[in-house]
């Protein structure tokens, strides 16, 4: 019977290899070819230019989208940066570094939060250091919570009669060892964690939108919030795409533009971009099979769609 277990593995393992990731990585390093030969760099030279810097998907790692805003504060044909959110949230540091560098780049020159589809958690935490926030009434948003998933695997492997031997140098040093039941302590010890964490996020949505404590802990509960109920809340500042928060840019240098001139947008887009968020995908579907421990602002979104 454990023959058959580990061959069944194996072949489940080899069909997923086949029939998933190998297709989405060949898909992915042909999109990214076609970029780099055709260069995707869409760069805008007038005088009204807004940049527009990408946040999409679930946030591992701030560095890109960092560096590129640090990147346009410096450009001095730059009047203001959008930054456009597509994100579910993602792990805690790196969300936090986001909207640090936001909130020191608007004293530079604009920045304005553009929020697509989704910009809940992470992603509308990275938003509140923003000069202001503009999303579409049905923009999923909010999301004011920290979730912490720590894996156990204790019944499986007494099952198959396997041990993991832990040598440790003091008693909270394998909190959350996916190989054995968790003591009460520690579980107090993670949810004292994750409580401290959650105050920072309420803390920047009080300071960031400058609202009073009490009101937001009303809906700082991890609940999604859609665009529409988001604005009455004053958690965004108004309703509209890209282009809305490119003009408002403007607004905020105290010259706005007439209705017949229009911001010229400056998208960047590194060649082999696509493939570089393929290898992080693949490596994020790695994670998600071992199961992984961490803290984060991420919403759990089955998906809502409109049909």
């Amino acid at each position: 019977m454990k023959e058959y277990f580990i061959w069944l593995a194996k072949f489940l393992t080899v069909l997923l290899v086949v029939f998933l990731v190998v297709p989405v990585f060949a898909a992915v390093v042909l999109v990214a070819m076609e970029s780099l030969i055709e260069g995707k760099n869409l760069v805008g030279s007038g005088k009204n230019v807004v940049a527009v810097v990408e946040l999409e998907g679930e946030i591992e790692s701030s560095k890109d989208v960092v560096n590129e805003l640090y990147k346009q504060a410096r450009d001095k044909e730059v009047k203001g940066i959008v930054l456009r959110i597509n994100s579910p949230g993602g792990a805690v540091g790196p969300s936090q570094d986001i909207y640090d560098a936001v909130r020191k780049i608007k004293k530079i020159k604009p920045v304005i939060a553009s929020m697509g589809s989704v910009a809940a958690s992470g992603g509308f935490y990275s938003a509140l250091g923003a000069s202001k926030i503009f999303c579409q009434p049905g923009t999923l948003t909010g999301s004011i919570g920290v979730i912490l998933q720590v894996p156990n695997f204790s019944a499986i492997a007494d099952k198959y009669g396997f041990k993991m031997v832990t040598v440790k140098s003091g008693k909270m040093k394998d909190v959350g060892n996916p190989f054995r039941g968790m003591k009460p302590e520690e579980k107090a010890f993670l949810e004292s964690t994750v409580k401290k964490v959650h105050a920072q996020f309420v803390d920047a949505v009080v300071k960031g939108r400058g609202l009073p404590l009490e009101k937001v802990k009303e809906f700082a509960d991890g609940r999604v919030i859609v665009g529409s109920d988001a604005k009455k809340l004053g958690l965004v500042d108004g309703f509209g795409g890209v282009r809305t928060a490119a003009r408002a840019v403007f607004d905020e240098l105290g010259k706005p533009l007439k209705e017949n001139e229009y911001p010229e947008l400056r998208y960047r887009k590194e060649p082999l971009e696509d493939f570089k968020k393929a290898l992080r995908g693949l490596a994020h579907l790695s994670d998600t099979v071992r199961g992984r421990a961490g803290l984060y602002y991420l919403a759990e979104l089955s998906g809502v769609v409109l049909k």
